[in-house]
């Protein structure tokens, strides 16, 4: 709804947001320019005001966070709820797979059919798209009270060899349910795109876990297929773990004296590994040989994503 009295529209962002207001609320119906809609301002689009709070941010694995001022969180101040706002933002990105150049784009249409194809799917953001006057997909995302996958794995400080066998099989579990989820994409005739361990949020309440952000757009089929190793091995090494990581301290690294070859590093991060048992021997064959599908080396691709889930219900066996 719209608050036309302003001293009621502003007791409402009070009761809402808990903050002090000074002054009158300020008003803007802005959806081109999203510079021009800032914190505590109020945006009013398709008869519905949101008090905007701050600008999203993206930030992982160190890197100091980036404002992504295109994305905004906010309250609906009819319902009270949390929301995530998306502005149309246009962006070229280009992606090496081994000798592949694949590119993508961001696309405000492609998230949007993502959404309807997912409505009341509960491992994926949940969200509307209303177009403005000028036919911009503009997306209105429920808030995901949570903690990214990379994250919550980081606050794990087991060492590794317990970690593997008593927390890794819950997490795994979990993952096989996302991948059905991009299965269940890919059957549908849309893919994410951007699979990332920050795109993979743990829900607050109730556990699950929930794929966020499908607006990229990827002229590779199977870009999905290969990212999820990224996400698996992250998962299974508890990390990110190096050559450089490896080399330079070994006292972690105990059974692996100069062990490491080339062909062993990820496809998709050379820099990274993925010939974990190298480094931790305890890991089953079943398990590392997944993850070498993932590999330089490897000439064993996975060609779907049935393929994946089998071998990690196998490998899970192994690990119990």
């Amino acid at each position: 709804m719209i608050f036309t009295n302003l001293n009621e529209l502003k007791d409402r962002i009070i009761e809402t947001t808990n903050r002090k207001i000074y002054g009158l609320p300020e008003i803007t119906e802005e959806t081109d320019n999203y510079f021009n809609i800032t914190d505590v301002m109020v945006w009013r689009f398709m008869g519905n005001d949101y008090f905007i709070l701050n600008n999203a941010k993206e930030g992982r694995f160190g890197i100091d966070e980036q404002p992504k001022f295109w994305v905004k969180y906010a309250i609906d101040l009819t319902s009270g709820q949390k929301k995530v706002i998306k502005f149309v933002f246009h962006e070229d990105l280009s992606f090496k797979l081994g000798g592949l150049s694949i590119k993508g784009f961001r696309s405000p249409e492609k998230e949007s059919r993502v959404l309807d194809i997912v409505r009341g799917n509960q491992g994926f953001m949940q969200g509307i798209t209303q177009k403005d006057r000028h036919g911009n997909f503009i997306r209105i995302i429920d808030f995901i009270s949570g903690i990214p996958l990379f994250k919550y794995i980081h606050h794990f400080t087991q060492p590794h060899e317990e970690y593997f066998h008593e927390t890794l099989p819950d997490i795994l579990t979990k993952i096989i349910g996302c991948i059905e989820g991009i299965a269940f994409l890919a059957k549908n005739g849309q893919h994410h795109g951007d699979i990332r361990n920050d795109h993979i949020y743990i829900e607050n309440k109730t556990g699950v876990y929930k794929w966020i952000d499908f607006d990229l757009f990827i002229n590779y089929d199977d870009f999905d297929l290969w990212s999820m190793g990224n996400i698996i091995i992250y998962a299974v090494a508890k990390g990110i773990r190096t050559f450089r990581d490896v080399k330079q301290n070994p006292g972690k690294y105990p059974h692996c004296n100069s062990c490491l070859a080339n062909e062993d590093g990820v496809l998709f991060y050379p820099y990274r590994i993925a010939n974990l048992a190298k480094i931790y021997p305890y890991i089953p064959k079943d398990m590392n040989d997944i993850l070498m599908r993932f590999s330089i080396g490897t000439e064993d691709y996975f060609e779907n994503f049935q393929e994946q889930i089998d071998a990690l219900h196998n490998a899970l066996s192994t690990i119990k």
